[in-house]
């Protein structure tokens, strides 16, 4: 996981933010990065995020 979104009045996460493709070859171009709404996010593993889409 790279970050995440909080709404700071409820203190919940509302998001994550994780890298997209290609993240070394994307640092010379725009962001390519991945944003889940937390409430589509079935399951986080070490290596896995289950999304419900």
């Amino acid at each position: 996981m790279q970050d995440v979104c909080a709404d700071l009045e409820s203190g919940t996460i509302t998001s994550i933010i994780v890298p997209g493709s290609n993240k070394i070859l994307s640092m010379f171009s725009a962001s390519n990065d991945i944003v889940i709404q937390w409430q589509n996010i079935k399951c986080i593993g070490d290596d896995v995020i289950l999304v419900e889409i």
